[in-house]
């Protein structure tokens, strides 16, 4: 015991260096799911996740996020019976899992970063749900300020699924499909 106390206060100064952790979260610049004819896309306005970002040296980096978005779609639809169309609105819960490469270019207070990595995301079920998870890619680029206490990090995202989750191609124009390119604003504060 007194072994693993002495070897944790040894490294409790070079991880605080070397791993940072905290939040990241954002908004869409574009909307998950792209709908025509009877339905229509649900505007989902943020994303929000923990994050943990491991320093190497010579600018290189890694970082893991798990961010958590909500997508949907709403649909009309005719019920015998009813004189008016019925609208109903059906959200997913979407999580998303970045495993990302950075480098960090040389710099004092404030450091540009690209990253670049693979990408993976679940959805739950919904109607019209034809695969429950995609995997792609993602490339990033941003500012990183540090301060004695946290960095802020404000970065523009991209990312390319490599597979739809709806795929409903329906007669008279009705039409669901996943973004396959997303694009977000997002903003990381780590300790």
């Amino acid at each position: 015991m007194k072994l693993i106390l002495s070897t944790l206060l040894l490294f409790a100064p070079l991880t605080a260096q070397v791993i940072n952790w905290g939040i990241k979260g954002g908004i869409p610049l574009n909307d998950a799911v792209q709908a025509a004819g009877a339905f229509r896309p649900v505007q989902n306005r943020w994303t929000l996740g923990p994050i943990v970002e491991i320093n190497l040296p010579a600018g290189l980096g890694l970082e893991a996020e798990a961010l958590y978005r909500r997508v949907g779609y709403e649909t009309t639809v005719t019920v015998p019976g009813v004189a008016q169309p019925v609208n109903s609105v059906f959200n997913s819960n979407a999580w998303t899992f970045p495993v990302l490469a950075k480098y960090k270019f040389p710099g004092d207070l404030a450091r540009l970063y690209v990253s670049g990595g693979f990408v993976f995301r679940t959805l739950t079920d919904v109607p019209n749900l034809w695969d429950s998870s995609s995997k792609g890619w993602v490339l990033g680029a941003g500012i990183r300020y540090n301060t004695k206490l946290i960095k802020i990090s404000p970065e523009l995202r991209y990312t390319r699924w490599g597979t739809d989750h709806f795929q409903v191609n329906a007669a008279h124009g009705n039409s669901l499909n996943s973004t396959l390119n997303q694009v977000e604003l997002l903003v990381g504060i780590t300790f």
